[in-house]
């Protein structure tokens, strides 16, 4: 299989049709081998319009929301953020290739394992991956931009504490089969806005606490 060729009917193919328009973050995902952080058994799969299976019954987006993420998030390259849920670290090397820096936590150690293993193959050093549940991730520090890979019952207010004013959250919020990806922001006077952006349907974040914090 040729990757590189499938690589490109992939950005030509599904990415450039969901107002995905950045020539920037195009060229970013033309660079990143997505095929290295697919799981072998399914590399083939790595640039179809499909959630390819992981461990633990978990699923890597697909290429078009990676990307469609990417976009919305208008980086600078001087962010810092929260990426919750690592996953196979692809989204992970996306964001730290466009941002200052990456903390990532997931509550699969394997996961976290295998992200530090291809984020340096891949010769990115600015994230920082962490073995963590969110439930019980205590930072009092203020990022410029949190990114839940998971979706969420409702609208995730304590994340609200720790981004930094004019920061933003990227979350998909709803029940299967209605869901939305949004993007929450809190301005210098402590006032929160939700910007709805599409409907979309990826697995509930998973936590290791059956207790909701996930609340208005």
């Amino acid at each position: 299989m040729n990757f590189n060729t499938a690589r490109e009917n992939m950005l030509l193919n599904q990415v450039r049709t969901w107002d995905f328009f950045s020539p920037e973050n195009i060229d970013l995902m033309r660079k990143l081998q997505r095929e290295e952080f697919v799981p072998v058994e399914h590399r083939k799969l790595a640039f179809s319009d499909f959630e390819v299976p992981m461990a633990h019954d978990e699923k890597m987006m697909k290429p078009i929301l990676e990307g469609r993420i990417l976009q919305l998030l208008e980086l600078t390259g001087n962010e810092k953020i929260l990426e919750v849920g690592t996953g196979s670290g692809y989204l992970t090397a996306l964001l730290a290739l466009s941002a200052k820096h990456v903390t990532s936590i997931d509550i699969h150690q394997d996961f976290t394992d295998s992200a530090i293993e291809k984020l340096l193959e891949a010769k990115i050093n600015n994230v920082t991956c962490i073995n963590q549940d969110i439930y019980q991730y205590n930072s009092t520090y203020k990022f410029d931009c949190i990114v839940l890979t998971g979706s969420v019952e409702e609208t995730p207010k304590f994340l609200l504490d720790n981004i930094k004013h004019d920061g933003k959250i990227f979350a998909i919020i709803g029940h299967d089969p209605i869901m939305t990806a949004s993007i929450i922001t809190k301005n210098s006077d402590g006032e929160i806005s939700i910007e709805t952006l599409f409907e979309t349907i990826v697995k509930p974040l998973q936590t290791t606490d059956e207790k909701s914090i996930f609340e208005l």
